[in-house]
């Protein structure tokens, strides 16, 4: 038995073999940039969320401290206003030796060149 070709071959010269279009099929690279723009997107907005929290963590932390430095400073200006009363202070300038004066006199100096006038108010004295 001899094998013998199904088909003839094609010996007309004006035919052609034209390639058919291969079955397509589905390509990965735009699904995986997809895929890829969204995990940087999501940690990206994660990453700035974040960040966001910590200032915000700061700016509380500032805004406590600023309000306890406040109290602090009321209390001084307490503590001052205590030790500057003339009520507290002029009992302590006794025990000094200190008085109040009874008789005061103002000295008027003149500041311009020349020659120094000194002149003592009350007394209409001139030096």
């Amino acid at each position: 038995m001899t094998a013998r070709p199904l088909r003839r071959p094609a010996t007309e010269e004006n035919l052609r073999v034209l390639r058919g279009r291969r079955p397509q099929r589905l390509t990965l690279a735009p699904w995986m940039i997809m895929a890829l723009i969204g995990v940087v997107a999501f940690l990206g907005l994660g990453f700035a969320r974040t960040s966001l929290d910590k200032s915000a963590f700061e700016l509380d932390q500032l805004t406590r401290s600023i309000a306890e430095q406040g109290a602090i400073n009321e209390q001084l200006r307490l503590e001052i206003a205590r030790l500057e009363n003339p009520a507290r202070i002029a009992p302590l300038a006794e025990e000094l030796g200190l008085v109040i004066p009874g008789d005061t006199r103002q000295l008027l100096v003149d500041l311009a060149p020349g020659p120094a006038v000194v002149s003592v108010e009350g007394e209409g004295e001139t030096q």
